[in-house]
């Protein structure tokens, strides 16, 4: 009995737990920690909650009641599951408010309201000279505001929705934008960001519910969350425009840019937006030197442009031969021999949608682009080499293996730049062909291969004229079939392209 005794006496006298069931600490009762029901709960027939591993947070939006777990990691959930997911989640204060007021319509409201001139802006304005008619450094007063309780100081709200797409963003639309990137910044930094800046979580959720919702389309009910967090983040976008070094406007406008271009967008005013994107990089002297987060938008708002310039017909605003581009002799990194490519790309756009498109001068500096071409693939390393696998379909396409994606982005878009050269707007000598039905077939054949999403959709743009110009009505349905299956399985706005196309069949082009 005194042995007893003595060894309960010692454990009273212990370091206190903290890991007791919470019934047991509203009792002032000591636990012994069973598991799944402890000891004093069993005896007294008590509920035995257990503690949280994980403490109490800012930003639980109710921290007197645990917010729902959201999906873990692995993102296990059925198609049902994810369908309901918006419809559990519980609302928020902000979002009540939100409600209240009128929201801007998209990032052109933003930049039409906080710069001064781009509302005045001609879409028929050479691209080097709307520039002289804007001053970012001095913006109008503010026509759209939004209260109090939404300025960039306000803690976010983490519930089971916004959780949810938080790790969604990470398996998906985050590796869209590091297609070329190998510093992985949209998938390493900008998450982190999040923690912090009510501005990029806004639209972080904004860009991956609207992915969610196009991409699954038995559920309505992604879209009017998307809406919701668009809206909140184009007003902290209008915070953000209002302190001096604007931090964090360009990562969130590249964001809200993108959410517009995968629901397909591109109105009139696609081109003034673009224009003021153009400025925040312009401001912050951001150009292809700059490094992290800077260097990731700068390639991200090239991508944005090029497709808007392909899709337009129109040369970029954003000159190429200002990006300050510097070309190391002997790289090996794919990521930056892809950004090369993407650099002639730009410059050939430039070219052919420009004024000495069709004039004689034109035509040798496409003769000088085809050659510089030929340079820089005479300098890749064997990871650019596609291996083709597999037999050859009824269409002739067949599929090929990289071992690197950004260097299947690098070999897609040196193709869709030899077609340009040919082809666009016309074609400049019959000659070519032959060379251009080989470039549309080796197009393709990088297109029906297995390859990340990040490439299927960034492939779109180049696509369209590999179907406009391969010969063959099965071939050209081949690939709008592709396109098709882009929005159909992606969300990516794809549809006015498969259109064009069908258009030019049917005018006999």
């Amino acid at each position: 009995m005194s042995e007893l005794g003595t060894s309960k006496r010692k454990r009273r006298g212990g370091p206190r737990r903290k890991t007791g069931c919470h019934t047991c600490k509203a009792r002032h009762s000591r636990c012994d920690e069973k598991k799944p029901v402890c000891s004093n709960c069993e005896r007294l027939n008590l509920e035995c909650k257990q503690s949280d591993f994980i403490a109490p947070s800012s930003w639980n939006n109710t921290p007197s009641e645990p917010t729902p777990p959201a999906p873990t990691p692995a993102l296990q959930v059925t198609m049902d599951e994810m369908q309901l997911l918006p419809v559990q989640a519980q609302e928020s204060p902000e979002r009540t408010l939100f409600m209240n007021f009128e929201q801007p319509a998209s990032t052109w409201d933003i930049f039409r309201t906080r710069i001064d001139g781009l509302d005045q802006v001609s879409d028929e304005s050479p691209p080097n000279d709307v520039f002289t008619q804007l001053n970012l450094a001095v913006p109008r007063s503010p026509m759209l505001t939004s209260p109090s309780s939404l300025s960039p100081e306000a803690p976010v709200s983490l519930t089971a929705e916004t959780a949810f797409l938080l790790q969604t963003y990470l398996r998906t639309v985050a590796r869209w934008m590091d297609l070329m990137c190998h510093s992985s910044t949209y998938q390493l930094i900008i998450p982190k960001l999040t923690l912090t800046s009510p501005l990029l979580f806004h639209c972080v959720c904004a860009f991956t519910a609207k992915y969610l919702a196009l991409s699954n389309r038995r559920s309505t009910n992604w879209d009017s969350t998307a809406r919701h967090h668009y809206g909140l983040g184009l007003h902290h976008l209008i915070h953000a425009l209002n302190t001096p070094n604007h931090q964090h406007a360009l990562t969130a406008t590249i964001l809200l840019s993108s959410y517009e271009i995968i629901a397909g967008i591109a109105s009139e005013h696609h081109r003034r937006h673009i224009l003021g994107q153009t400025m925040l990089i312009k401001h912050h002297n951001i150009n292809a030197q700059s490094t992290g987060m800077d260097k990731a938008n700068f390639w991200i708002h090239v991508r944005h442009e090029i497709g808007f310039a392909q899709t337009t017909g129109r040369p970029l605003i954003l000159d190429p031969e200002e990006w300050n581009v510097h070309w190391e002799e002997g790289e090996t990194r794919e990521d930056v021999l892809g950004n090369h490519v993407l650099w002639i790309l730009a410059r050939v756009l430039c070219l052919i949608y420009g004024d000495e498109g069709s004039a004689a001068s034109g035509k040798r500096k496409r003769i000088a682009f085809l050659q510089e071409l030929e340079e820089w693939r005479s300098s890749l390393s064997d990871t650019f080499i596609g291996i083709p696998y597999g037999e050859a379909d009824a269409e002739g396409f067949r599929k090929v293996y990289f071992t690197v994606t950004a260097a299947a982005a690098a070999a897609f878009w040196y193709h869709v730049t030899h077609i340009l050269l040919y082809a666009e707007p016309t074609l400049q000598d019959e000659s070519y062909t032959p060379l251009i039905q080989d470039q549309a077939m080796r197009l393709t054949n990088i297109a029906i291969s297995e390859f990340p999403d990040s490439l299927r959709v960034f492939a779109t743009h180049g696509l369209f004229f590999a179907a406009k110009h391969i010969q063959g009505i099965a071939r050209k349905a081949r690939i709008w079939n592709i396109l098709n299956d882009v929005e159909a399985e992606l969300g990516y706005h794809t549809r006015s392209m498969v259109k064009r196309l069908q258009d030019l069949v049917e005018q006999g082009s």
